[in-house]
This record gives C-alpha cells, sequence and structure tokens, in this order.
C-alpha cells in the first residue's frame, strides 16, 4: 500500500518549493498544526498570521499544479450558478467560474478529488478546467449567492434595470 503524505506535509513542501516559508519554519508550523489546532491548515495559517493569502494561493498552485483563483470579490454570473444545487456545490467545494464556447471554468479546494469534478457532468454538459481556491473563501462565495436577501436585492435590480418594474396594483384590483 502506497503510502500517501498528508496534505499538511505536501502543502508544507509546497510553501518551502515556492520559498514562501524556510524549511525550519514550515516543520514548526506542521507541528503547532498537529499539537493545537483542528480543521483546516489553510484557516489556521490565515488566522495565525503565518502566510498571506496570495502566497498560499501559490503555494496551492504549484502543490496541485493547477493554476489559483481567489474568489474573494470575484462576481459570480448567477445564470451559471444557477445549474448546480447549493448542497452540491457546499459538499463538493467547488464553484463554476465562466463559460466559454464549450469549456467552463470551476474553482475547487481539491483539485485531486476526481469525483467531484465528475459529478459536474450531472448538471452540465462542458468540458471542465480546474482551478484551485481557498476552501473558506468558495463556501463563503456560494452562501453569499444562495443567500436569499442577496438574490432578491438582485432580481430587483435586474427588473429596474430593464424598465419591468413589478406593479402589484394589479393583484389588488384582482382580488377585490
Amino acid at each position: 500500500m502506497e503510502n500517501k503524505k498528508s496534505f499538511v506535509s505536501r502543502f508544507a513542501e509546497a510553501l518551502v518549493k515556492k520559498e514562501i516559508m524556510k524549511e525550519p519554519e514550515a516543520m514548526s508550523f506542521v507541528q503547532e498544526f498537529h499539537d493545537r489546532a483542528k480543521g483546516n491548515v489553510v484557516s489556521f495559517l490565515l488566522e495565525e498570521g503565518l502566510v498571506e493569502k496570495e502566497d498560499i494561493l501559490r503555494a496551492l498552485s504549484s502543490m496541485y499544479d493547477v493554476p489559483s483563483f481567489d474568489v474573494r470579490g470575484y462576481f459570480f454570473n448567477h445564470e451559471l450558478l444557477m445549474h448546480f444545487p447549493k448542497d452540491f456545490l457546499l459538499e463538493n467545494v467547488v464553484i463554476p467560474l465562466e463559460v466559454e464556447e464549450d469549456l467552463l471554468s470551476v474553482v475547487v479546494n481539491n483539485p485531486e478529488d476526481e469525483e467531484a469534478i465528475a459529478k459536474i457532468g450531472d448538471f452540465v454538459s462542458y468540458n471542465v478546467m480546474v482551478y484551485v481556491g481557498i476552501q473558506e473563501d468558495i463556501c463563503d462565495a456560494i452562501a453569499e449567492y444562495y443567500d436569499e436577501d442577496v438574490i432578491t436585492a438582485e432580481i430587483e435590480e435586474q427588473e429596474e434595470e430593464s424598465g419591468n418594474e413589478t406593479d402589484d396594483s394589479d393583484i389588488v384590483d384582482i382580488l377585490e
């Protein structure tokens, strides 16, 4: 049986390879993470202020050998997002980015999860290009999109822009 390195060890090696951390510093953070941290190593590094977000994305890109993408502040195509159920996106930590011809770009936190990437085909029939992103940011972007207040505000904004403001007076007239 092949002895796979943990994500934390692989990520520490990527940080060293990209000269974001020196090896002793990386080994120290790995030990500290294992000793006292629970949860996500990337969140741990950000919360402790040990590494900047841009450096984390560079290291993830190097580790997975795919481009990285920072989803924070990106305006996602809501029509594209509507093809995917919220539960699917959150479970697989994936968010669709854009479609160009027959190629769908997605941001995932684990590009090695072939099963999750294959499941995208259950919802759309595009070829898929994968970017790596930070799990917490992807989940926040998904939650933000599916937040009812955000959706309602966007629908109202689209109606105003198109000049199709809803007029509820017709409904009242019919009910009287």
